[in-house]
């Protein structure tokens, strides 16, 4: 959305936004290039707006269309008082490590050996930490880097299992950390999958697709192999593909006979891979994927825990940049109430579109004038745990 307003040089200081053409003085002299950040200018140049107005300049155009970056988001959730908990980075940073240094194993040894044995200790701390963390989509990494997906992926998994099992079962700490658990193994199988097949960046053969589908079968048997026992971390390996209608892989199970576990898993793994950027695609927006899954909820998905995910995340998941009735734009940061279409909202760009105070934040709960009046852009979610060396 492009917004353009013509403001006055004497609040210049009140906007954020770019110079829309060449500003010249009657001589033909630069005075604003086109494209710059006028707040850029007014601190490098103190004296612009009493040069401008001598050469008869009394305003200026400006683009004063929104955008946020990632660590511009960062940055926000940093500076919320009371802090808004997000994921341990160290925390995540392990995980991920031991993750890879399962896959290794695999590679190398053809098991797991005690990796199965150091994950679930990891996935019971994980488990305790997101109990704490009222915003999941903030406890999730970003992957940066085509090779670390499989990891970052398998973390991510692991943290939405084990959120969305607390959801559906408040209080059982244990349901949780084995979702948790299963979440971080739920693609193992993928290890004994060519990687001319799992790092293909084009459309898979039908040949190719069906050596993909395996990987759920090879997970399964690495898993018992190792002395994986718990039947519901065994049933996301084994049946996280599985559909509510039977179309799913490997047993083609259908509704009720699908575990719970790999119902739960199902919705994570595909949240996250929607949400994820691949050398093959752009990611969805957290509102995007979440609108796709319920879409599909119906053919693929138990509606129990697609709307579990729901109210996790809402309508307006953390990260999702929004016009309010009012014209002012933000991002939304999280919620701290039920409702779904009232969001707490980071404002930055005011209904005249001008800069906010920083850290304004609206709680559109407690606004009853105020609503959302559309949704504009997706920057992200989480943070970023892929700088971590693998």
């Amino acid at each position: 959305m492009r917004v353009l307003k013509d403001v006055d040089v004497d609040e210049l200081h009140l906007f954020r936004g770019r110079v829309v053409e060449d500003v010249v003085s009657s001589t033909g002299s630069l005075l604003l290039p086109k494209g710059i950040e006028i707040q850029a200018v007014l601190e490098s140049v103190p004296g612009i707006t009493r040069t401008l107005k001598r050469w008869g300049i009394y305003s200026v155009v400006l683009d004063v269309s929104f955008h946020l970056s990632e660590e511009d988001f960062d940055k926000i959730i940093e500076n919320i008082e009371p802090k808004i908990r997000v994921l341990e980075a160290a925390l995540a940073h392990k995980t991920i490590a031991q993750v890879d240094e399962v896959y290794r194993r695999i590679s190398e040894n053809g098991s797991l050996g005690d990796g199965a044995r150091l994950l679930a200790r990891q996935a019971a701390m994980l488990t305790e930490e997101v109990s704490r963390a009222p915003q999941i989509l903030l406890c999730l990494g970003r992957v940066r880097e085509s090779d670390e997906y499989t990891f970052v992926h398998s973390l991510n998994v692991g943290l939405l299992c084990g959120y969305l099992a607390g959801r559906l079962k408040p209080g059982d700490r244990e349901f949780a950390a084995a979702m948790t658990y299963g979440g971080l193994l739920h693609d193992l199988g993928k290890a004994r999958v060519p990687q001319h097949v799992l790092n293909k960046p084009g459309r898979l053969t039908e040949e190719e697709y069906e050596i993909m589908k395996s990987h759920s079968v090879h997970g399964d048997d690495l898993a018992r192999e190792s002395g994986i026992t718990d039947s519901r971390v065994l049933a996301v390996i084994r049946n996280h593909h599985e559909r509510w209608n039977g179309r799913g892989y490997p047993d083609a199970f259908q509704k009720d006979k699908i575990p719970l576990f790999a119902r739960i898993a199902a919705v994570a793994d595909v949240f996250d891979a929607l949400t994820a950027k691949r050398v093959y695609k752009d990611p969805l927006s957290s509102r995007e994927a979440v609108s796709m899954i319920m879409e599909s909820s119906e053919a693929d998905f138990d509606r129990r825990v697609v709307r579990a995910l729901l109210l996790s995340v809402g309508l307006y998941p953390p990260g999702t940049m929004v016009e309010l009735s009012d014209f002012s734009v933000g991002v939304v940061v999280g919620a701290r109430n039920t409702d779904l279409f009232r969001p707490q909202v980071h404002i930055s760009v005011d209904g005249k579109g001008r800069r906010a105070p920083e850290g304004m934040i609206v709680d559109l709960g407690l606004h009853n004038d105020l609503f959302v009046r559309r949704s504009l852009d997706d920057v992200g979610k989480g943070v970023s745990y892929a700088d971590t060396s693998l």
